[in-house]
């Protein structure tokens, strides 16, 4: 069984910037990279938005498509973030071929992507607020899924924390049942819709 292609439209300041950026995606083959769109034609899955030159800026993206995620290339999220809470990435503007492909993958998915590299970027830290949770997360499971949002395994939270890996384990298990998520990715994903991670 074949997956659907992911339809991507590149936004960017001139015509070559567009096609560099169509080619990189193109690179994947799961990747279907669209320079424009007929009036009246369907949305795309996700939108890849250069940030660097004149032209488009986030805001009208979302006024254009407000229901598709966005990779920002070149931007960050502070000052320049696009209202809602559409997953976003933030690419800086040498990201490769495979990352670029990751970031559309991951918001496609409803993940929120913040590239590791670019050091202004902060962590993905607790709102003040969780929403939409019957079941309240303890001040342990709230520790516990930054540190999920940050990638660590059981053993590295363990650590951090000062407790036994098996209880890391039951902690990560609670957290992903009160959040009705699958996986730690689905976890995250659910805790950043709902506001209880932002960025």
């Amino acid at each position: 069984m074949t997956m659907p292609l992911v339809r991507v439209l590149v936004i960017a300041g001139s015509p070559a910037l567009r096609a560099g950026i169509a080619a990189l995606l193109a690179e994947d083959a799961g990747m279907a990279p669209l320079v424009s769109i007929d009036s009246g034609g369907s949305a795309p899955s996700v939108i890849v938005l250069d940030t660097h030159a004149a032209g488009p800026t986030p805001a009208d993206a979302r006024a254009a498509w407000p229901e598709t995620p966005l990779v920002l290339l070149g931007s960050g999220p502070a000052g320049d973030a696009p209202d809602g809470d559409l997953p976003v990435a933030w690419l800086g503007a040498d990201a490769d071929a495979a990352m670029l492909s990751a970031a559309v993958r991951a918001v496609a998915a409803g993940l929120t992507v913040l590239d590791p590299e670019r050091g202004r970027l902060p962590r993905l830290h607790l709102a003040d607020q969780a929403n939409d949770i019957a079941e309240p997360l303890t001040a342990r499971e709230r520790e516990v899924l930054v540190l999920v949002a940050d990638g660590l395994p059981n053993k590295a939270i363990a650590r951090a924390l000062g407790i036994s890996e098996h209880t890391a384990k039951f902690h990560v298990g609670s957290l992903l049942g009160k959040l009705g998520a699958a996986s730690r990715a689905e976890a995250v994903a659910v805790a950043t819709r709902r506001g209880i991670l932002s960025v």
